[in-house]
């Protein structure tokens, strides 16, 4: 079964449908194959939007196969409208007039120019069946469930693991030592990712006895889906009870209003606030989120010296947001603590001496849990239900746990804006291992299209690139290390592997020399130096955008094999440098998409035949590259246009 659609596809629609309306216009003539793709391109559009709207309906929707496979099928047309789009503006760039170029292409491989527009109007007709029944669903069907909803009684018995942290959290709540200086309660963030526990921390904190004595008033507000200063100020009110003898929100409707009677409420009293699961609206700027945030607090400047604010949530950029005076990342349970939580749930806290046979099961278990209360605790509910050797072992299966833990970190991925979830799927291509540079990975971006055209006059394509890199940093997608004074990026297991969820059609890694299908639909690669021979029969690479090629622990080459090049002829970005590749040969100049290509320090030379591509940048080859009286040393990124310009 397919997955959920990875990201929207229709601002790409929208572009392409401008990009070839533009170049129709250039090449205009009787027979013109551009005007119909760019015809049938803005017929889809609005359909593609439509649709993508109900990408994330549940599972168990009858119709979600089709609509899944609706949208798979559109993706892969549009990509093979750019690069029909791309052969046509490199054939320009040599000299010939458009519509003679449009014509050359329509008799060549561009003779897919129509048969394309005919494939995207089937695929407008048969979008007609997805559409009875929806318009009433279309509007629940978007991130937001009920099901999301917490509260602050705690429905574990016991909690393992979480003591330090909760004791830390608890000290920074009853400390004074920040209030004078403050004039609203300092807020205390506790972030991780989905399913690490975050909830169950805050509901130990919030009914810890030192809690309940320090306090004299506190609330509890489960925030998720809430980014409107009246429903949050309404949402406090109904938690602290407002007064004895009066609904919350009798007679109450304006902001103003609402914020008088909390103000009222928590005057004088030493206040303690709790925000569970708080997320960034992706709808606002950050500086409208601040806002936002502030006008909801701002009641509490009334309450106690000692009131505090204790918040949950996924992104490290709400803690920014709210100026956390604390910030406690919340890491995973260890081993001893996951077991422990296993046998609470299976058992239900019953004793129980467990055969060598069964201790090999559940240590299995744990080990593909990834130290996930959340998923612990799902399939603890799973054994529980069943005293069957066979079917515990059934449950070692790691893509039962893989679902269970991809389902409790999918939220994050949903609430990014289409164009940050196609750039963090795209990192998936790289080993779980890797430490990356962020100007690396924005110039990879960039090569690949994925960058939208700033809309900020002063902002270069780059420039956005780093935010977009931001973006997914302060969202906690990213983790970072320090080496040789220098920080890098990197993706941990659980973001690898969401990553890898929602680009499993798009993306592929192929770790050892081992039997593999590669999709025909596969356009961004990872392979070792021993795969390399392999790739020249066995597929069809034609529509591979991404090839990085890592070093094989088990076979060094500093050659790339020369007829490899001549499969890959859409190929945007070639990365060398985790290999021994050192030499590349002349028909690299038949990469005429190339944008970006980077070599190891190894490097001993590139051919002269590089000149011929037009927009490639190279990276990281600090030696003498050309030998050439037009060149001197280059190093770091070049852009190389003409023999007679390579620019530092």
């Amino acid at each position: 079964m397919l997955a959920p659609a990875p990201w929207p596809v229709s601002q790409d629609v929208a572009a392409l449908a401008d990009r070839a309306s533009a170049l129709s216009r250039a090449a205009a003539g009787p027979r013109n194959p551009l005007g119909a793709l760019a015809a049938a391109l803005h017929r889809i559009q609005p359909v593609a939007r439509e649709l993508e709207r109900w990408r994330w309906l549940t599972p168990g929707d009858p119709e979600v196969p089709d609509l899944h496979a609706w949208l798979f099928e559109l993706r892969n047309a549009v990509a093979d409208a750019e690069d029909i789009l791309d052969e046509l503006h490199s054939r320009r760039q040599v000299g010939p007039p458009l519509s003679a170029c449009v014509y050359a292409t329509f008799r060549g491989p561009g003779r897919k120019l129509r048969r394309l527009a005919e494939r995207l109007d089937r695929a407008r007709d048969d979008s007609e069946r997805l559409r009875p029944g929806r318009a009433s669903a279309a509007a629940g069907c978007g991130v937001r469930s009920p099901n999301r909803v917490t509260g602050s009684v705690l429905a574990e018995r016991k909690v393992f693991g979480r003591g330090e942290e909760c004791d830390s959290i608890v000290a920074r709540l009853v400390d004074d030592c920040e209030e004078t200086c403050r004039s609203v309660a300092p807020v205390v963030a506790v972030v991780g990712h989905g399913g690490v526990g975050k909830t169950t921390v805050a509901q130990c904190v919030y009914n810890d006895a030192r809690i309940e004595a320090r306090f004299g008033m506190r609330a509890w507000v489960c925030v998720w889906d809430r980014s409107d200063e009246v429903e949050l100020t309404r949402e406090i009110l109904q938690s602290i009870g407002c007064a004895d003898d009066a609904p919350c929100d009798d007679g109450l409707s304006s902001l103003d209003s609402l914020q008088e009677e909390l103000e009222k409420l928590v005057a004088s009293k030493r206040f303690l606030l709790v925000l569970d699961d708080v997320w960034i609206d992706e709808g606002k700027t950050e500086k409208e989120n601040r806002s936002m945030w502030k006008k909801v607090l701002a009641p509490l400047r009334s309450a106690a010296i000692g009131s505090k604010v204790l918040v949950t949530t996924r992104m490290k950029l709400v803690a920014e947001v709210l100026n956390a005076a604390h910030v406690v990342s919340l890491d995973r349970l260890r081993s001893s603590d996951c077991w422990l939580l296993l046998k609470e749930v299976a058992l239900g806290g019953q004793p129980m001496d467990f055969p060598p046979e069964l201790q090999e099961i559940l240590g299995a278990i744990v080990a593909n849990v990834k130290g996930l209360p959340l998923a612990t605790k799902a399939i603890g509910q799973m054994i529980s239900s069943t005293r069957s050797t066979r079917k515990w072992r059934a449950l070692m299966n790691t893509e039962i746990s893989d679902n269970i833990i991809i389902s409790s970190l999918q939220l994050s991925y949903q609430q990014l804006p289409g164009h940050l979830q196609r750039c963090f799927a795209y990192c998936s291509i790289f080993p779980t291992t890797w430490r990356f540079n962020r100007y690396d990975l924005v110039k990879m971006w960039m090569a690949l299209g994925f960058i939208q055209p700033p809309t900020d006059e002063g902002k270069g394509m780059e420039d956005l690139g780093q935010k977009y890199f931001d973006d997914l940093l302060s969202r906690s997608f990213f983790g970072t290390a320090n080496k040789d004074q220098q920080t890098y990026y990197f993706l941990d297991d659980l973001m690898h592997s969401l990553a890898q969820h929602f680009s499993a059609h798009d993306c592929m890694k192929i770790n050892e020399d081992v039997p593999v299908v590669i999709p025909p639909t596969v356009r961004h690669l990872s392979i070792s130096t021993d795969y390399l021979p392999q790739l020249k029969s066995k597929y069809r690479l034609g529509r591979l955008r991404t090839l990085l090629v890592l070093r094989s622990p088990s076979l060094s080459s500093s050659h790339f094999p020369r007829k490899l090049l001549a499969k890959f002829k859409n190929l945007r970005v070639l990365d060398l440098s985790e290999s021994d590749i050192a030499e590349l040969p002349e028909t690299i100049s038949q990469l005429v998409h190339l944008h970006y290509l980077a070599f190891s320090g190894i490097a001993n030379k590139l051919p002269k035949s590089i000149y011929r591509l037009k927009q490639l940048e190279v990276r990281d080859i600090p030696i003498l590259l050309f030998h050439d009286n037009h060149l001197g040393r280059v190093s770091k990124f070049v852009t190389i246009k003409h023999p007679k310009h390579a620019v530092e």
